[in-house]
């Protein structure tokens, strides 16, 4: 693979891969110790419209990366398995991002919303946890095919 495509999908999956591994170890977990209920509630609905766009921004750049080098070289069964696997991930993550004004909305109606609130939210981390388990997998590609000859 030729380096400068490696590196754009390393880059780019790592920084995608690290935001979610970050964002669930570390800043969620401070965010309910350290802020109050209606504070916390206003830095996370700041947060996750912003976390969501990173990924899309860097499935974005992995596209790219992959189509230019495709359009160069043509196209490769790694290639098309990491440019379908990028294609999932921006998905989900786009279905993520379109969540989030539902999940808000569930969570102010109260006692009421909350089974969708739950459902909804659970189903956000499921799709989180699947980009982030899809992302390792096309780190561990790129690793293994990053040699001349992809």
């Amino acid at each position: 693979m030729e380096a400068f495509t490696a590196a754009v999908l390393t880059i780019c999956a790592g920084i995608w891969v690290g935001a979610i591994v970050f964002q669930s170890a570390i800043v969620a977990p401070a965010v309910f110790v350290e802020l109050d209920e209606a504070a916390a509630r206003s830095f996370l609905r700041t947060l996750f419209p912003r976390f969501f766009r990173l990924g899309l921004i860097c499935g974005a750049l992995m596209l790219a990366a992959l189509f230019s080098f495709a359009m160069v070289s043509g196209w490769t069964e790694t290639l098309v398995m990491l440019t379908s696997v990028t294609g999932v991930m921006i998905i989900l993550e786009a279905i993520s991002l379109a969540m989030v004004p539902h999940i808000n909305a569930a969570r102010d109606a109260g006692q009421n919303s909350q089974a969708m609130f739950t459902r909804l939210h659970r189903t956000s981390v499921f799709l989180t946890v699947a980009i982030l388990l899809l992302g390792l997998t096309l780190l561990a590609v790129v690793a293994a095919s990053a040699a001349p000859g992809l």
